[in-house]
């Protein structure tokens, strides 16, 4: 059962947004487009996670996706996490091409005449192992068998294992095989740790305790808000701005109409600006035409709002995931 499902990564729609709403030749374009590829990558992997987790009884466990979690001061984030009344499973996935070599201390990735190292991903699920733990420790869960896994996502990917390294032999694991390694935990966790009153408890305390990252964008990439394109933009061939005319928009460049092209704007404002705004602040991200236009328009949202007349402000409705 999917208790938290898989959904594309915050920061990567905001890269997405931004990279809509700079121009073309804007000089930190080729930044955006790197973040965004590596965010992609990842969610990719994800997808390439559930796409064999789907394939097991729903009955048999409960799911969440993309959970990050407090500790402290700090958060940590885990990929894919299962959760029975037998066992705790923590997945990360890795899904990158070329070559990986793991090894106790690194993680070297090879593609092509490219070399990057990187942290020891065992260590990392190792560490958000240890986390867990103290996350419900803290909570006062009863004790159950926590294991962790690393799943190389692309089949087509070399895996190599430094000598002598025992733990990464049994932990690094292509997602193929994750069906497989999962059913052989559950021969070695026969046993039932907890009831299903506990199971709700740690149900609702891993997604009450859910935080969703958020990142200033703006400020991640040094771009001041005045560079953003602002305006309409055409959902077909995605020319800023439409213009508005008679209660529609229309594109200039593909002659596209639409009573509600301004939704996505309105998201773009939520992802690259911040989480409220008002009247005068949205007509002009949007280029409305008026107050009065503006205002016609709100109601049928029906976003969260707090004060009256001039003073209302309007916020995103949800957290994005």
């Amino acid at each position: 059962m999917n208790e938290k499902d898989l959904v594309p990564p915050t920061f990567l729609l905001q890269a997405e947004a931004l990279e809509r709403r700079v121009t073309e030749t804007h000089e930190k374009i080729p930044d955006i487009k790197s973040k965004i590829r590596i965010l992609k990558s990842g969610y990719n992997g994800e997808k390439t996670l559930k796409y064999y987790l789907d394939q097991i009884p729903e009955h048999k466990y409960h799911i969440f996706y993309g959970l990050r979690l407090p500790l402290g001061t700090t958060f940590f984030q885990i990929d894919a996490l299962l959760f029975s009344q037998k066992l705790i499973l923590i997945i990360d996935a890795k899904n990158h091409s070329g070559i990986l070599k793991f090894e106790k201390n690194q993680l070297i990735h090879e593609y092509g005449e490219n070399r990057e190292i990187y942290e020891n991903p065992v260590a990392q699920v190792n560490r958000h192992k240890i986390s867990l733990r103290i996350l419900f420790d803290k909570n006062k869960i009863p004790f159950i068998p926590i294991e962790n896994l690393v799943a190389v996502c692309k089949p087509s990917t070399e895996v190599i294992i430094g000598p002598n390294y025992k733990e990464a032999e049994r932990k690094v694991i292509k997602a193929y095989d994750l069906l497989n390694r999962i059913n052989e935990l559950e021969e070695r966790y026969s046993e039932k740790k907890i009831n299903q009153k506990t199971i709700c408890q740690v149900t609702n305390l891993l997604l009450s305790l859910h935080t969703p990252q958020r990142i200033d964008i703006l400020k991640f990439f040094q771009i001041i808000l005045d560079e953003i394109i602002t305006g309409v933009q055409c959902p077909r061939c995605l020319h800023i701005p439409m213009e508005y005319r008679r209660g529609k928009w229309i594109c200039p460049k593909c002659l596209l109409y639409s009573k509600d092209a301004f939704l996505n704007g309105i998201n773009d404002y939520f992802l690259l600006v911040k989480p409220s705004f008002s009247n005068p602040e949205i007509r002009k991200f949007l280029q409305m035409p008026s107050s009065r236009t503006t205002t016609s328009r709100l109601p049928s949202l029906h976003l969260p709002n707090t004060g009256t007349k001039r003073g209302r402000i309007y916020h995103q409705s949800q957290p994005f995931p």
